[in-house]
């Protein structure tokens, strides 16, 4: 009976992270039809409904995942910052600077890209409209790493395994492998910030140190590029 018990509390587990990855998956779908209705007057009101759902996903999604992250921790409330966790924001922020850069240097050398599939996929989006040029700039800065960090960092690594480097593993790479990527140095890279995303959480025990590390790492790549397309 214990194995029956386990077993289905496992499958509850997984269909959680599936539609928890679903939800994360779903705002760049939205942003897609929105700019294909771009111009069409008959479809005004399709693309004002989409672009207020395109938001909510992203709280319904971020408030999901952190209370099964409360649920599995037993923590419920967030505790205060100290100087510990800034030094784990810097270091970890230091660390993907350095590798990532190592990544991209390896990627043209050997595949002749100057950025990922999944960079480029996010300008081909931003540059679809004006709407869903400040659409996926403000989300991508603020939302995406407060729901990313709740879903990868605070379920994930709650859900499964006992062993912290299974846990770190694992949100690693379901983390790279839902970034765009079309060469093993690019996977690598979103793997790798998976994995120091999902460290500094771990080390740390408080969400909101992998939530500003991502804040950082986006504002950086998303500020660069909205002046790259605005220029």
């Amino acid at each position: 009976m214990k194995i029956v018990d386990r077993g289905l509390n496992w499958i509850w587990r997984v269909l959680i992270m599936v539609g928890l990855i679903l939800g994360v998956i779903t705002p760049p779908m939205l942003l897609r039809l929105i700019n294909q209705l771009k111009g069409v007057q008959s479809m005004i009101g399709w693309r004002i409904a989409m672009t207020i759902l395109y938001f909510v996903v992203f709280f319904l999604v971020s408030f999901a995942a952190a209370n099964a992250m409360r649920h599995y921790t037993g923590v419920y409330q967030l505790s205060k910052l100290q100087i510990r966790d800034w030094r784990l924001i810097f270091g970890g922020y230091l660390l993907i600077v350095i590798l990532e850069s190592s990544f991209e240097i390896i990627n043209r050398l050997i595949y002749h890209q100057t950025q990922t599939q999944n960079n480029l996929a996010i300008k081909n989006l931003m540059s679809g409209s004006s709407l869903a040029f400040w659409m996926m700039g403000l989300s991508a800065i603020f939302l995406t790493p407060l729901m990313e960090e709740y879903v990868f960092r605070g379920a994930l690594t709650n859900l499964f395994f006992n062993r912290e480097w299974l846990k770190v593993l694992l949100s690693g790479l379901v983390f790279g492998s839902l970034h765009n990527s079309s060469t093993w140095p690019s996977f690598l890279t979103y793997v790798m910030m998976g994995l120091i995303l999902a460290t500094v959480y771990r080390l740390s025990g408080k969400i909101q140190v992998a939530i500003i590390l991502h804040f950082v790492i986006n504002a950086a790549a998303i500020g660069l590029m909205m002046l790259q397309l605005k220029s």
